[in-house]
């Protein structure tokens, strides 16, 4: 199965257990979809941020390290509650060899901090960086946070996911669009990938093939 079957049959199981969800979910991507969100992030041919991100193990990771070795994917996750992120962070794991011998790198970044992001790395086994975008400050730069509604956040919370808590930002409920980036050894982002709609990412086939697009055009 691929990764857009798995999204799939895990929305078609949480939109049959749960009405409720089903309904505030979709009510939630169109409004995203209506408010443009994803028209405002950068695009190809725009320079990726720079960045300083904390780790895992807790060491800071610069973007220029990084780019070091050669052309990067960056995929934005909402976080290690998330269940379609999850199904994203170990589609991802499987590609990582072939990520690899392409002489590129992978990491994944998100909101969560401290334990919360910690967890997300050691539960799915992943063997690639994992950075917490504190405060959200990479996320703004490239566009992609948007502020939680009322509604989301109530229902959150009744599902026990407290986000204020889990980004030790208190009051400030706001997300990351998930996003899939591919950025050149230059810094340069060669394929920007924004949804609106969180039950669907980019399939690691395609991040592969546009991967080797960048690492021919190399130079």
């Amino acid at each position: 199965m691929s990764l857009s079957d798995d999204l799939a049959a895990h929305w078609q199981r949480t939109a049959e257990r749960s009405p409720e969800i089903r309904d505030a979910y979709e009510a939630l991507v169109r409004d995203l979809a209506a408010g443009g969100v994803a028209e405002r992030g950068l695009r190809a041919g725009d320079p990726l941020p720079d960045f300083e991100l904390p780790n895992v193990e807790g060491r800071l990771v610069a973007a220029r390290e990084l780019l070091r070795r050669g052309p990067l994917v960056l995929s934005f996750f909402r976080g290690g509650w998330c269940p379609y992120c999850t199904l994203e962070l170990k589609a991802l794991q499987k590609a990582l060899p072939e990520i690899e011998a392409m002489g590129a790198g992978l990491a994944a970044v998100t909101p969560d901090t401290g334990s919360a992001f910690a967890l997300a790395k050691r539960k799915n086994a992943l063997s690639y960086e994992v950075l917490s975008d504190v405060d959200n400050g990479l996320g703004l730069s490239l566009g992609i946070i948007f502020r939680v509604p009322d509604r989301i956040r109530d229902l959150y919370l009744r599902l026990g996911i407290d986000l204020g808590a889990r980004h030790g930002g208190g009051a400030h409920w706001l997300l990351p669009l998930p996003a899939t980036y591919i950025v050149d050894q230059a810094g340069t982002i060669r394929h920007a990938e924004l949804n609106p709609d969180f039950r669907q990412r980019m399939e690691p086939f395609s991040i592969l093939a546009l991967l080797r697009g960048v690492v021919a055009n190399k130079g």
